[in-house]
């Protein structure tokens, strides 16, 4: 119950987030706009979710899964029933940033549940690769639905998925107060720092690369968009895969986390290192593989060991490395944007590829409990 519930949490706040874009032609003629403006719908979603991550967390400790989960889910519920009201500009980037707001608490909230779940690192990897899995279905599942309802078909779809998230929230079980310390640690730790750089990298550039795959093949490698959308898909849908499957290796495995995660960051480095020079078609399949499939394997370790690391408050650690991951999509998105619009994609894919190593700079160390054993796996109560 609850890891299902954790994946509908975080899935639905995936879902919202590439909605609007699968479905931008049809979202700019129905709103009598440009595609500019539905890049923008998508920035008023992004900006107040990857903002407010931290101060979600903070409130999911303080009230608990359930109470903060209702509370976002029905402020989005909300919006997006204003919304459908008439396709007015105004009204539905307003409806979007309410949305964001919304969201920000899905993603803490389902971390939460995925790590009161008992299922370990394994549940983690699972809540991690279905919430991406619904970003992907959102961009094969939207442009078919706005043949049917137009302009209506991100609005009505979000409603779809967000529903059962809303109401399998009111059955998550009543608020139960976290207990008390004697005294509260500060949340801000250079240690947790080091581990949200991680999470940063490899989901930040992950999604920010997946967002101008099609783009940057097209520009820098000479695709059809055809080829360029299929290979491209790769960066975001093996992910679906490769969190899981980093969950079952950090369980079976948990002293090896750090060593997955420098392999991670530097094969992701040099694999979009080597999308920057066009080629034969196969080194860029091979470096579509390796960014999909690597990318996503430190995903349960590090945000169980940043749970881990502040065992009286895992919600706010959580919020923190996401803090930094959505704020890394907000900045640099655009700026790749930019680049392959004035002739410097394979520029702006060396920097992409820069960034990937930055975190082996200060890499953290692993997190170990009182017994000594590393990657703890605390335990919770679902409130």
């Amino acid at each position: 119950m609850r890891l299902v519930l954790a994946c509908l949490l975080g899935g639905s706040a995936g879902w919202a987030m590439t909605a609007p874009g699968a479905a931008a032609a049809t979202m700019a003629a129905g709103y009598g706009t440009g595609l500019l403006w539905v890049g923008l719908l998508t920035s008023a979603f992004a900006l107040p979710y990857a903002v407010l991550q931290f101060p979600s967390g903070v409130v999911v400790d303080r009230f608990g899964v359930r109470a903060t989960a209702v509370a976002g889910l029905s402020l989005v519920v909300a919006a997006h029933m204003l919304a459908l009201i008439a396709p007015l500009p105004g009204l539905a980037m307003t409806a979007w940033v309410v949305s964001g707001v919304g969201f920000a608490v899905c993603f803490v909230c389902g971390a939460e549940l995925a790590r009161a779940s008992g299922s370990g690192p394994r549940g983690m990897g699972i809540f991690g690769g279905v919430s991406l899995a619904f970003s992907g279905v959102a961009v094969l599942v939207v442009p078919f639905m706005s043949l049917i309802i137009d302009w209506r078909s991100p609005w009505l779809t979000t409603l779809a998925v967000t529903g059962p998230a809303l109401a399998l929230s009111f059955l998550a079980g009543p608020h139960t107060a976290r207990r008390t310390t004697p005294r509260r640690q500060s949340i801000l730790d250079g240690q947790l720092f080091r581990l949200a750089a991680v999470h940063a990298v490899t989901l930040g550039l992950g999604l920010v690369l997946s967002s101008w795959a099609t783009t940057l093949f097209v520009t820098v490698w000479s695709f059809t968009p055809a080829t360029a959308a299929v290979i491209g898909s790769g960066v975001l849908g093996l992910s679906v895969v490769s969190r899981p499957l980093g969950g079952l290796l950090t369980a079976r495995y948990p002293a090896r986390a750090r060593e997955i995660w420098v392999v991670a960051l530097v094969a992701c480095g040099a694999a979009t290192a080597a999308l920057a020079w066009p080629s034969i078609p196969q080194v860029a399949v091979l470096a579509v593989l390796t960014l999909g499939i690597l990318s996503g394997l430190p995903f349960a370790g590090v945000v169980g060991a940043g749970q881990a690391l502040r065992p009286e408050r895992p919600a706010a650690a959580v919020g923190l490395m996401n803090t930094a991951a959505f704020g890394l999509v907000v900045a640099t998105t655009p700026v790749v944007g930019w680049a392959a619009d004035h002739g410097l994609a394979s520029w702006a894919l060396l920097a992409v590829a820069a960034l990937w190593l930055v975190p082996l700079l200060a890499l953290p160390r692993p997190v170990r409990t009182r017994t000594g054993r590393p990657s703890p796996e605390p335990s919770s109560t679902c409130r």
